[in-house]
């Protein structure tokens, strides 16, 4: 469940530059439901928002709207209302779960039973936090910053089925009579009662899950939804799915017990964009719920997108021979301007840093 915000409508409107159609397209958004109402105002209270856009110093990016987002997600204190027609009335039927850090905002309808499982629970943990929650079944899940997970408020009825975007961990409460799946994009991943992980953020090109403990299975999904053919992974596997195809037909079944790469010459009736990779190490995939940031190896370019994530910063690299640069470490409780200056005091290469507020700017000495 992704909530949509017209923030360019919202921004013209500000800057007095919205035509008719527009500020009647805004007006409407904002009369939908209680929470749009809430929204548009908190955009407006915000300070530093409204500084900025006064002094002409606003930059329209998606990433100042996310950032938007983050400052006035704590002051949010009314939920999602979707209005259906029930026997001539109008009733919500949607939930929303807020989850900031270690501090938790919910609100819950007091409905009756039938509306209240209509809806659906979102649990969202901004960038530069992580995040932990018990699900009704008594699993717990860890969120990594910027990643979100929706279920519906009837999960563990019937079947215990979770949508998750970004980076997620799951220790799985045991439940030979409920399964347990997950949705991440293209993949459906079947628990057996495990921990895992799964690592499918919407702007990298493959989806990651890495079984810790347990038996799990990965399907992917075709373009019609349909299921493929099923993997199984061992603890201490990674299943790989790379997104740069189209055709996304299912593996075939002679690779299901493959041991190396997945990716092979197919028909298009069985494209495998996938991988597999046996006996690694898995203090990344594990060891990020507890505040370790672990990498092992990795160029600055791939650190950077955690760095990213992890400080809720943005990197720039003004020379491009700077992202090859290589780094092996942990980060526990370092600053940004901590880990900054260890990872080039670490490094056999010299460069200098600067930072300004939330951007990091990498240039050679």
């Amino acid at each position: 469940m992704k909530m949509h915000i017209p923030w360019s409508l919202t921004l013209l409107n500000l800057q007095n530059k919205a035509e008719a159609s527009e500020k009647q397209a805004l007006t409407d958004w904002i009369k939908d439901s209680e929470l749009h109402q809430l929204i548009y105002d908190e955009i407006l209270a915000d300070q530093h928002f409204m500084a900025l856009l006064t002094e002409g110093r606003w930059t329209d990016t998606s990433r100042e709207w996310e950032r938007l987002l983050e400052r006035i997600q704590p002051k949010i204190r009314m939920i999602t209302i979707r209005r259906r027609s029930l026997i001539n009335a109008v009733a919500a039927a949607a939930s929303l779960l807020l989850l900031l850090g270690s501090g938790i905002l919910y609100f819950y309808l007091s409905l009756n039973t039938l509306l209240h499982e209509q809806g659906t629970t979102y649990i969202y943990s901004p960038r530069g936090q992580r995040t932990h929650v018990k699900l009704p079944d008594s699993s717990s899940v860890w969120l990594n910053g910027g990643s979100s997970i929706s279920y519906a408020v009837d999960f563990n009825r019937h079947l215990r089925e979770v949508t998750a975007e970004g980076e997620v961990f799951f220790e799985v409460k045991r439940n030979p009579d409920k399964a347990f799946h997950v949705i991440a994009n293209e993949i459906k991943v079947k628990v057996y009662g495990t921990s895992f992980n799964v690592k499918a953020f919407a702007d990298e090109k493959h989806i990651e899950t890495t079984l810790i403990s347990g038996s799990l299975s990965v399907v992917p999904l075709k373009e019609d939804g349909s299921e493929g053919s099923e993997v199984f992974l061992k603890p201490n596997e990674k299943f790989i799915f790379l997104r740069d195809s189209k055709y996304v037909k299912g593996l075939p079944h002679h690779a299901v017990q493959d041991a190396h790469s997945l990716r092979q010459q197919a028909t298009k009736d069985a494209l495998v964009p996938a991988k597999l990779q046996k006996n690694i190490n898995t203090e990344k995939e594990k060891l990020w719920k507890d505040g370790k940031l672990v990498f092992r190896d990795e160029t600055f370019a791939e650190l950077a997108i955690r760095l990213e994530r992890w400080y809720d910063v943005k990197i720039h690299f003004q020379d491009e021979n700077i992202r090859n640069y290589k780094f092996t470490g942990v980060f526990e409780k370092e600053t940004i301007n901590q880990a900054m200056d260890a990872l080039m005091l670490s490094s056999q290469q010299s460069y200098k840093h600067e930072i300004v507020f939330r951007d990091i700017y990498l240039r050679k000495k």
